[in-house]
């Protein structure tokens, strides 16, 4: 274990500097958990939420608790959470024997599973983001491989939501706490939805496509045909350094991710990548806005391992 983050040190770019002031430290798994586990969301002050074997998992204070499954559903998919500690997920289904998923989006607040309300004419509702006031942003379908509507899930009304007035060609991707929605074009660029208003992401000369990947206080991530960048404004972004593949940014703009081979990376703007310590294959998924990255040690086999990056 040693010798491989010796060996992923070695081929990190002259560029990027390596992290001497953050530690790494493992979220507890489960009882009798199979070590397959992930974090995927935070609440921006130290607690986060994933999946271990298909269930709904947080953890408070460093305490792990199992939530399980909603009863008649196979799995969860652990999507976001908010500052309130709101989680959202997918709950999942296969619907008279098809190969194809079905989904249920629900939230998980007071202790229990609250699911979304569906649009009338649809049969599936999946949830991709939220916010701080408790919006939901998703799509809706009948079946996934004849695509899908974007919707919109006010804060105080997820009982009934609305489909979001936008090109067919647009699928949500997250939501910002003020209310922009961001989504991908297919086969184009990336946009951003307030209001009823559309804005297109501004792409330097010579890019053509980009893949949105979130928003927060503003500041947009995405991927292009030559690396990803960071957008302060609609029209202004920069370039993040040494070919880092990213992967969540906090409101001030922090943004973590990996380089190859799988070493995981934070970085904001101004400044070099720099690498976090781990004793193998890792990258980073979410970062609160207290600075704290958490993400996945791969464990090949074994399963991957949910882990926690701190300054100091």
């Amino acid at each position: 274990m040693v010798l491989a983050a010796t060996v992923a040190a070695g081929l990190l770019s002259a560029g990027t500097a390596s992290a001497s002031d953050w530690t790494m430290s493992y979220l507890p798994l489960p009882p009798g958990s199979s070590g397959i586990a992930q974090v995927n969301a935070t609440n921006g002050a130290g607690d986060y939420a994933g999946t271990a074997d298909g269930k709904l998992v947080t953890w408070t204070g460093g305490t792990v608790t199992d939530h399980g499954i909603p009863a008649g559903y196979l799995s969860v998919d652990t999507v976001d959470e908010n500052a309130s500690g709101s989680v959202l997920g997918n709950a999942v289904y296969y619907q008279d024997g098809s190969r194809y998923p079905s989904k249920h989006a629900f939230v998980f607040e007071n202790g229990g599973f609250q699911f979304l309300g569906k649009v009338p004419g649809y049969s599936n509702t999946q949830a991709v983001g939220t916010n701080d006031r408790g919006d939901v942003v998703g799509t809706v379908f009948n079946d996934i491989r004849y695509g899908s509507t974007p919707a919109f899930w006010p804060s105080g009304d997820h009982a009934h939501p609305v489909l979001l007035d936008v090109p067919p060609v647009l699928t949500p991707i997250d939501i910002d706490h003020d209310g922009t929605i961001l989504l991908n074009e297919q086969y184009g660029g990336t946009w951003l939805w307030k209001d009823g208003v559309l804005r297109q992401l501004v792409l330097p000369d010579g890019l053509r496509e980009s893949r949105g990947i979130a928003i927060r206080n503003g500041k947009v991530l995405a991927s292009t045909q030559l690396g990803d960048r960071l957008w302060t404004a609609f029209d202004t972004s920069v370039e993040v350094p040494d070919n880092m593949s990213t992967m969540a940014l906090n409101g001030s703009g922090l943004v973590t991710g990996w380089i190859s081979p799988r070493t995981p990376t934070v970085w904001s703007p101004g400044g070099s990548v720099t690498t976090l310590p781990s004793p193998g294959n890792a990258y980073g998924t979410v970062v609160g806005d207290n600075g704290e990255i958490a993400g996945t040690l791969e464990g090949g086999g074994s399963g991957n391992t949910p882990v926690v990056w701190r300054r100091g």
